[in-house]
């Protein structure tokens, strides 16, 4: 392949990227989030069933004074929440459930548009401070600090403090459908 087409073919994957990194920034604003609610969902994982569940967030759960308040490098940011006002019990924790977006490498495929939606995502959560009567519906995934009480209902039981908001593939995940990577 000679030099013309490799630069063609470099702009091309350049361009497809960039579509790629609007779309999922245009999706994310789009789409409806999850719907709030008690439904535990169990999704198949890579190691095995990852559990899921839609939480309502308003400001009385969360401690403002306690979360951060800008995302750290890679999109990472806690929020800290009341643990009473938690739907899964979790009896070993003392204090706040601390829910935590995880790291984004630099590499993955759309890097900058899963940043910017973390950081968007961080500046609703903040918003609530200010809207004591709004509802943020947040997708929460709470592998793998938990155990499984019962299978028929699916009953779940923290063994710390820590839950994750949904992600896969360096993403916030808004929905509890399963996840597919995309080609």
């Amino acid at each position: 392949m000679g030099p013309v087409c490799e630069r063609r073919n470099l702009r091309l994957k350049a361009f497809a990227g960039l579509c790629a990194a609007v779309l999922m920034v245009l999706s994310v604003g789009a789409r409806a989030a999850c719907e709030p609610g008690p439904e535990l969902v169990t999704n198949p994982g890579r190691y095995g069933p990852y559990y899921h569940l839609c939480l309502g967030l308003t400001a009385a759960m969360v401690d403002f004074g306690s979360s951060d308040r800008e995302a750290h490098a890679g999109g990472q940011f806690e929020v800290r929440l009341q643990r009473d006002s938690f739907p899964v019990a979790a009896p070993a924790c003392r204090g706040a459930i601390i829910l935590r977006m995880p790291w984004t490498a630099p590499q993955k495929r759309a890097y900058k548009a899963k940043i910017l939606a973390k950081r968007r995502l961080l500046a609703r959560i903040r918003a609530l401070e200010e809207s004591p009567d709004s509802l943020l519906p947040v997708a929460i995934e709470l592998n793998p600090y938990m155990v499984v009480r019962s299978q028929a209902p699916v009953v779940l039981e923290l063994t710390g403090c820590n839950v994750f908001f949904r992600h896969a593939d360096g993403g916030y995940i808004d929905h509890l459908q399963p996840w597919m990577r995309a080609p």
